[in-house]
């Protein structure tokens, strides 16, 4: 059985965290920014990924260009559609209508996703019978949690069919990810991804200009910047970890999101309760794709 490093775990762990805490950080900037219509939200998303992408392409250097000339078009569209724009449109409008925590829990359908799409678009190895038992008890978790997810979960529906387009956009993402970084560099295609999908998050938002220059403010600007390192750091790193690792593991290590997303947004959300849904069905979700990870391991 082949062990992954501890280095691994450390960025994943980071990775984890950060994006975590986007969860609470968002769902504060909706109440505290006067964030309230739809475009608004698009458009904080936008500034935010569009100035993500520069912080990464100051990193890159030169190899910026090189990477824009030499990257498949057809991939590095499928990265920014899957991981940025796609992914986020869902996105903001599910932590619109539903709870920090169930959000969180929510955005754990992504590691489903790339299990089962994986071998289809990579060619990698089918789920074994042990992973399709902890893909099964992974959606009775997430049926648990839906069912009794706590006090200001929203409109739980709604947020259920919004963060599963979030999980199915980044699964794609992290397939086309898989095949364009060993060509152009995972940094390269980080910076153009998040900086072209921000650019048109906010062209999608751009019916709201008025309202959201109105709203805006130094405590806005302060929070799109977090948001904007935040992203800058954890995509870039994950998606450096997709360049060297198995979709199959990367997407059993995702647990450790809706994990941090859920501890996160109750130490912060003082609006919001944690429902024993949410309680026994993360529990079962999170050591469901614990086990996913382990057999994956076992499976080399």
């Amino acid at each position: 059985m082949n062990r992954l490093p501890l280095s691994f775990y450390l960025q994943a762990i980071l990775c984890a965290a950060l994006w975590g805490s986007a969860f609470p950080v968002i769902k504060l900037s909706y109440t505290h920014l006067s964030l309230d219509g739809y475009g608004e939200k698009l458009l904080f998303a936008g500034t935010r990924f569009t100035l993500a992408g520069l912080i990464v392409m100051a990193f890159c250097g030169p190899k910026i260009w090189r990477g824009f000339v030499e990257a498949p078009k057809g991939l590095l569209m499928g990265v920014t559609l899957g991981q940025t724009f796609g992914q986020y449109v869902f996105f903001y409008y599910g932590m619109s209508v539903s709870s920090g925590a169930l959000g969180s829990l929510l955005n754990g359908t992504g590691s489903l996703m790339w299990v089962l799409l994986a071998p289809l678009f990579l060619k990698t190895r089918f789920p074994t019978v042990k992973q399709w038992i902890a893909l099964t008890m992974c959606l009775v978790g997430i049926s648990i949690a839906v069912y009794a997810p706590g006090v200001g979960s929203g409109n739980v529906t709604h947020g259920v069919i919004a963060f599963s387009c979030v999980g199915l956009s980044g699964a794609f993402g992290a397939i086309f990810m898989k095949q364009i970084a060993p060509l152009v560099g995972a940094r390269e295609v980080t910076a153009l991804s998040l900086f072209i999908g921000g650019l048109m998050l906010c062209v999608g938002g751009l019916y709201q200009t008025g309202p959201f220059l109105e709203d805006y403010s130094w405590p806005t600007f302060g929070v799109t910047v977090y948001l904007a390192f935040l992203s800058a750091t954890a995509f870039t790193v994950w998606n450096r970890l997709i360049q060297l690792y198995s979709v199959n593991v990367m997407s059993a290590f995702r647990f450790l999101i809706p994990l941090c997303g859920v501890i996160e947004s109750a130490l912060l959300l003082k609006n919001e309760t944690i429902g024993i849904g949410i309680v026994v069905g993360g529990a079962i979700l999170i050591g469901s794709l614990y086990m996913m990870g382990r057999f994956e391991e076992q499976a080399k």
